[in-house]
């Protein structure tokens, strides 16, 4: 499943219907409920709250597109999702903020009804994508009840489902989660057959409980002094992306993106036995040759990113939707002689030291150092192909989504791992050099990739930056 602008999906004509959650019989039946948000959910929200105050409204959606066989049956899929919304406790809550406090309401799984309205046909696939940009933007406010919105478009042979939530409810790895759930929910009641789906966890009890642990900490703790060691002497920021990529002076600009394969699966096999032989993963080696990428652009030689680890600690939080992620530091340093197996036994190193520290949410480490830290260059990696319904995303079209972002320096890399191969995602700044500079980055790793999966190693030789 690719992850992509949703102008980048190829949708068919059909008749686009909206869908969207509502108190059932009664409206007030969104009831006070004693437990905070998340860290990530009070940090994103206040962030929002500060951006209306300024007029700023920058929607922060994720998004998820796949089709159901055949003309949609509206009754059956009206009640796969209401149980589907029931089934997840983060669909049911709302925050109001008042008084400078974020207050948490939650609604009942049987207080839930789902209204349709039908928008009407529509003939052209980038008429459709621009309708549910506009209408995903408008409907996904985290400030409010519900803050996601769903859309049909059907046709006699398939109806394409199309779902976004504001971040508050989900992460990446959410997404990739709701194509199967409706699949299942949707074919259990066109069958009048139990959906074969297991019992899942509250993300709302999880954020509950991750604030108590985390609000134990003080400034002291070893993943604080960490965190403070990295960021150095003048604690000026986070890492930047190895080249320069800022935009021109001014207001923050839409981002551009990019989603492109790296691997075939053969490649991807051949290149994970050879970090098997450095004794790493695959992880380890996306991590080895961003670093050999990143020293051909700067040439220096330590690499410094910030990486996410999922905080789904527990099994009933595996098919949970929410906000499970936390960030953790990585350093690493190229080393002087050797070969790719050494900068994969490095990179191994780095990620086991620093996993544990994304236990801490990343807002309580911004609290204790006293600085409102920002991201600024993100890796990620995930392997994709255990994700319930994954085998069968190629044959229900399926892809994740996300929002037109604006920002001057922010760069993001998403490298995942499906049946397919392995591809990687990247937003960046669309004027200044990161048009240059970021799919220089990203052509560089498939191609020190490649060359692994041929070679089964790679020599390392001093870094000397790439003319750019």
């Amino acid at each position: 499943m690719k992850f992509t602008e949703l102008s980048e999906y190829h949708f068919r004509p059909g008749l686009v219907t909206e869908w969207r959650a509502v108190p059932g019989t009664d409206p007030g039946a969104l009831s006070d409920d004693p437990r905070p948000p998340s860290y990530l959910q009070e940090a994103h929200l206040r962030r929002v709250v500060v951006d209306r105050e300024v007029h700023i409204r920058a929607p922060t959606w994720l998004a998820t597109v796949f089709d159901l066989p055949g003309p949609v049956d509206p009754v059956a899929l009206n009640a796969a999702f209401r149980r589907w919304i029931g089934r997840h406790e983060t669909l049911r809550s709302a925050f109001r903020h008042s008084a400078g406090e974020l207050r948490l309401r939650t609604l009942a799984p049987e207080d839930v009804a789902v209204r349709s309205n039908v928008v009407g046909d529509m003939a052209e696939g980038a008429e459709i994508a621009r309708y549910l940009d506009d209408l995903f933007d408008r409907a996904t406010d985290p400030l409010h009840w519900p803050s996601y919105a769903f859309a049909t478009v059907s046709r006699a042979d398939s109806t394409t489902v199309c779902l976004a939530f504001d971040h508050v409810n989900v992460d990446g790895y959410s997404i990739l989660l709701v194509a199967h759930e409706i699949h299942e929910l949707y074919a259990a009641e066109v069958s009048g057959t139990p959906a074969a789906l297991g019992e899942v966890g509250s993300y709302v009890d999880f954020g509950s409980a991750e604030r108590t642990q985390a609000a134990a900490l003080g400034g002291d703790h070893p993943v604080i002094r960490r965190w403070r060691e990295f960021l150095g002497p003048a604690g000026d920021g986070l890492p930047r992306f190895p080249a320069e990529v800022r935009s021109v002076p001014g207001e923050p600009a839409r981002q551009s993106g990019r989603c492109e394969w790296l691997l075939a699966p053969g490649e991807a096999d051949a290149v994970e036995a050879a970090c098997r032989a450095g004794r790493g993963t695959l992880f380890t080696g996306v991590l080895a040759a961003a670093a050999l990428a990143g020293a051909e652009l700067s040439g220096a030689p330590v690499f410094r990113t910030v990486v996410p680890f999922h905080t789904r600690s527990k099994t009933w939080w595996s098919a949970s939707l929410g906000w499970y992620i936390g960030l953790a530091p990585l350093e690493l340093t190229l080393p002087e002689h050797g070969g790719f197996h050494d900068l994969v036994r490095a990179a191994g190193r780095a990620a086991r030291e620093v996993r544990p520290m994304a236990k801490v949410p990343f807002a309580r480490v911004c609290e204790l150092l006293g600085a409102p830290l920002r991201p600024r260059f993100v890796l990620s990696y995930m392997d994709l192909r255990a994700t319930p319904g994954s085998q069968r995303w190629p044959e229900w079209n399926a892809r994740a989504c996300y929002a037109r972002v604006a920002s001057r320096d922010e760069v993001y890399v998403w490298i995942n791992r499906t049946h397919e191969g392995v591809y990687a995602t990247c937003r960046y700044p669309s004027s200044g050099h990161a048009a240059e500079h970021v799919p220089r980055y990203v052509d560089a790793i498939r191609r020190i990739l490649g060359e692994v999966a041929v070679s089964g190693d790679l020599a390392i030789e001093a870094p000397v930056p790439v003319a750019v």
